[in-house]
């Protein structure tokens, strides 16, 4: 989803008072980027600008980012790479709510 798609998005809802999409920041235990998605059909589509998935350097990046775009709820999924064993759910991220 384009950058400026969920920019309209949160801005529509906003006026109409629709449910906004559920908007998660993704992590992985090997990486010292974020990326930013919404849970869209029950997939997650991540934000992209020219057809390229948009990388923050930072937690604090994301947040800026998404307090300029209105968001008030995110979730941090962090994905653990070096899990070895893996877990016996098969899970093998985790999901926290961020505080903005």
């Amino acid at each position: 989803m384009n950058r400026e798609q969920l920019n309209k998005w949160f801005q529509g809802a906003v006026t109409t008072n629709h449910q906004t999409p559920k908007v998660y920041v993704i992590g992985c235990s090997g990486l010292s980027q974020y990326l930013l998605a919404v849970e869209y059909k029950h997939q997650l589509e991540p934000i992209k600008i020219d057809d390229e998935p948009v990388h923050y350097e930072s937690i604090d990046r994301v947040k800026e980012e998404l307090m300029r775009l209105g968001v008030d709820r995110a979730y941090l999924r962090l994905h653990n790479a070096y899990d070895e064993c893996g877990s016996s759910d098969g899970q093998r991220y985790c999901d926290v709510e961020l505080s903005l």
